[in-house]
């Protein structure tokens, strides 16, 4: 599961970092997304327990 995390992370991280490079917004647009990946993880991952 960590690796799963990990790998969303730099996904999300690559995507952000192409499109926004080093915009000023960059950093709030990847935490609002690894926020909003991390949360969806975490209740998928409840779901089928």
């Amino acid at each position: 599961m960590l690796i799963l995390i990990w790998f969303v992370v730099c996904i999300i991280f690559f995507i952000i970092h192409m499109t926004l490079g080093n915009s000023g917004h960059a950093l709030e647009v990847f935490a609002l997304l690894t926020g909003i990946a991390l949360f969806l993880i975490n209740k998928l991952s409840r779901k089928r327990k």
